[in-house]
């Protein structure tokens, strides 16, 4: 099996800077160790297949790889976490190996079957009197002396550290950006060569080098009036005539971490449509210029808002002002979802509503209730800038009963309904005195 290279100075101080922020959450949650399970595949209902594995995120920020089943780590303060890593003896499946930078970093055990991995893990913990488990108990058996599984406030300081990432986080990001990024180049090819939704999905998977189910999230790869549809999840056959327009949203892993990419094209370059999709890029572009540490994402958020009302009244679609359409929320029912949300293991990641690290919350303003990140950015945070322009049936049916229906345009609403919508989406990093782009430098570089 071929793994990634890790740089191995840079993995050994990721290692460092974690273990250090779960001995200050164990410390300020009461607890003396932690076991952490990788966790195990559940089944499907009467059957003996099972969805593809992913690790339990809190075991993968310390094991960067998904071939770790029923693995276990115990976090010991003042000690290397030690690795209880299951290896079964298996003539039916392939066994996982132990990577070389794993025993630079952890204390290692290998047992072939869970009893005796079980059997060891007791003893490890036996020294320890509060002992939380982190992670999926149905995977760890609970004969174990635990006093607390998934405790908040243990689990809320975690998921509050993951918002900054270390420099070997980083780095995965930028992998997984390059990998997404081949695959969006490949599937913008595929569509302007005539392919169904279905082709340019798999030109996505053969260019980035993915199999389906390991994907951080299911592909969106939409044709036409399924770009409406914010997650749409098919994938038809036959290409749609005459094809109007085309929105891919995908990204790519490398060690678990996951970028995540959304681009949108007009089928006919030139038109209207196309101008549109222009100038949502460049104001999205204009709101990625602006960020900086310190920033409130909810001030981003609504800003975003009077940029989409300026491109509403500017492309006549709406007939009054700017500032109206964003007064009276005509904005929301274009663009419905949040600008962005916090990346890292997961693509939605964790922790985007904590105001302090004890989980204090921040909850999303009510007028935005589907936004993701309400924390003032800072750096080291990366995090997705993904507006959106969408000409949605049921939004546009609610709005054309609402006073602000009289200053639409519906006859363009009308000819726009067909192309579903827009969304431009990059990743971006936080740095000292500013922001880096981490999408459309690999995009000018790969194209």
């Amino acid at each position: 099996m071929t793994r990634p290279a890790f740089d191995q100075v840079e993995f050994l101080d990721h290692i460092t800077t974690i273990t250090a922020q779960w001995e200050r959450a164990l410390a300020a949650s009461g607890a003396d160790a932690a076991v952490v399970p990788a966790g195990i595949a559940q089944m499907y209902f009467q059957d003996d297949q099972s969805p593809a594995f992913h690790p339990n995120p809190h075991f993968a920020r310390f094991y960067p790889d998904d071939h770790c089943e029923q693995s276990v780590l115990l976090v010991r303060p003042g000690n290397r976490p030690k690795l209880y890593f299951h290896r079964p003896a298996s003539y039916w499946y392939q066994p996982p190996t132990l990577p070389d930078w794993a025993e630079t970093a952890f204390d290692v055990e290998t047992h072939d079957d869970d009893e005796t991995l079980m059997t060891a893990l007791v003893k490890g913990v036996s020294a320890y009197h509060r002992i939380a488990l982190v992670g999926p108990a149905e995977s760890c058996e609970l004969n174990l002396p635990l006093k607390a599984v998934n405790p908040k406030a243990l689990v809320n300081r975690l998921q509050y550290a993951r918002g900054t990432k270390t420099d070997f986080e980083i780095a995965r990001l930028r992998e997984a950006t390059e990998v997404g990024v081949r695959g969006h180049i490949a599937a913008r090819d595929a569509f302007r060569d005539g392919g169904s939704e279905f082709d340019i999905h798999m030109a996505y998977l053969g260019a980035s080098k993915q199999q389906e189910s390991k994907l951080p999230y299911p592909n969106i790869i939409a044709l036409n009036e399924h770009a409406g549809v914010l997650h749409y999840q098919h994938y038809d056959r036959t290409r749609p005539e005459p094809a109007h327009s085309f929105l891919i949203d995908a990204g790519g892993r490398s060690g678990g971490y996951h970028s995540d990419i959304t681009r949108t094209y007009s089928a006919t370059p030139g038109d209207e449509f196309d101008d549109l999709v222009a100038a949502l890029d460049a104001k999205q572009r204009d709101t990625v210029a602006k960020i900086k540490p310190g920033l409130s994402f909810v001030d981003l958020q609504a800003r975003m808002h009077r940029d989409v009302a300026d491109l509403l009244v500017r492309f006549d679609i709406l007939r009054c002002s700017a500032e109206s359409a964003y007064d009276r929320s005509v904005t929301d029912l274009f663009f419905p979802h949040g600008l962005g949300h916090l990346l890292g293991l997961q693509t939605h990641d964790v922790g985007g509503h904590f105001a302090t690290e004890d989980g204090e919350l921040a909850e999303p303003p009510q007028r935005f209730p589907s936004l993701r990140f309400t924390r003032a950015v800072q750096p080291g945070y990366v995090f997705t800038v993904e507006p959106g322009i969408y000409f949605i049936p049921s939004l546009l049916k609610e709005l054309a009963g609402t006073d602000a229906g009289r200053d639409v345009n519906w006859a363009k609403v009308e000819a726009l309904v067909p192309c579903g919508g827009i969304r431009i989406e990059d990743n971006v990093l936080v740095t000292d005195d500013g922001v880096e782009n981490l999408t459309r430098p690999v995009f000018d570089a790969l194209d």
